[in-house]
């Protein structure tokens, strides 16, 4: 067992993206309570609590003792920005990915895009501006399957305005439908499902690729994240991660009931949701592969200027608690014993 040093914890905060993620399985099983019971601490939802201006928390990872799991894009600019956090998982799940076109537009496979406008939404108001760096990953992934990169194409900035947790992909499909842009970038179940509200051409789907680099987006692979403070104090780490990985056995065991939780998450018919994340685990690792696609990530995002700083990925991870708490989970014994 890990001491845990005194300390004036009260309430750990946890914020997570409109994804699949453990924690909202946690959440909604009642597992991320029931672990931290044991040690007398409370969990709180970060997206939940009325003080609105907690909410950018969310993205600067400014809260103390807060633990976020979500896109490795707000994680990693975080990081970049000189913020106190350690990395203490990761999780992948592939998703649905995708170019699309309008069906007369000519555009029928990556190479097609050479020349073309391809649509970036930009969100001014956001300080790290994640959709628009997911956007330029997507369109940068499938122009390499070509042999092409972002300076073959013409890359059409879409003003987007305020949007909520859930990606709506409103601003991008009104833009290719009225012939501003030939081509957009889409993901997840919100994303299949406007894929498939008007007649489109899926140019490439990106999201189920063979090659895992090609999958890697701010969703692949996703991070669990929390104030570095709050790693002083390993045992409740432990118990956290407990709760992730109770939460990922159950979504294993309970297809149904999962796709439950994550349609209530990101808004998404259940239909959509069975399609779009058909693929992977929520249970944390930090096995070296995904730290290897996290550090592509890293350096891509770093080259088009979303980075303030440079970020070493394998001095953030922070794999001791992981471990303790994998190992006992699978002796099935509590951390407490």
């Amino acid at each position: 067992m890990s001491s845990t040093p005194k300390t004036t914890i009260e309430r750990i905060s946890v914020t997570r993206c409109p994804v699949p993620t453990a924690s909202s399985v946690a959440f909604d099983r009642g597992l991320l309570h029931k672990e931290l019971e044991k040690i007398g601490l409370l969990a709180g939802e970060l997206n939940k609590d009325r003080n609105v201006a907690l909410h950018n928390a969310h993205f600067d990872h400014s809260l103390p003792f807060l633990v976020r799991e979500g896109g490795n894009i707000p994680a990693l600019w975080a990081r970049s920005t000189g913020r106190e956090t350690r990395l203490i998982a990761l999780s992948w799940v592939d998703e649905y990915q995708a170019i699309l076109s309008l069906p007369n537009s000519g555009i029928v496979t990556p190479a097609d895009l050479r020349g073309r406008r391809l649509g970036i939404p930009r969100h001014n108001y956001l300080e790290i501006d994640f959709r628009a760096a997911q956007a330029l990953r997507g369109v940068h992934n499938a122009l390499s399957l070509a042999g092409l990169t972002l300076d073959d194409v013409e890359l059409v900035d879409l003003e987007a305005p305020i949007e909520d947790r859930r990606d709506t992909w409103t601003t991008e499909t009104n833009a290719l439908r009225s012939g501003e842009v030939d081509a957009v970038f889409v993901k997840g179940a919100t994303g299949l499902e406007a894929a498939r509200s008007f007649e489109v051409r899926e140019v490439i789907e990106l999201g189920f690729h063979p090659d895992p680099f090609v999958r890697v987006n701010n969703g692949i692979p996703r991070t669990v994240t929390v104030d570095a403070e709050l790693t002083k104090h390993s045992s409740v780490v432990e118990h956290i991660l407990t709760a992730l990985l109770r939460a990922a056995d159950w979504a294993e065991n309970n297809r149904d009931d999962f796709t439950r939780v994550i349609a209530a998450e990101t808004g998404a018919s259940p239909e959509y949701v069975e399609a779009a994340y058909r693929n992977g685990s929520l249970r944390p690792t930090l096995d070296g592969e995904r730290l290897a696609a996290l550090d592509a990530q890293r350096k891509f995002l770093l080259e088009q200027g979303f980075l303030a700083g440079d970020v070493n990925v394998w001095d953030w991870a922070f794999p001791g608690p992981l471990a303790a708490a994998e190992h006992n989970f699978n002796k099935g014994v509590s951390i407490n014993d």
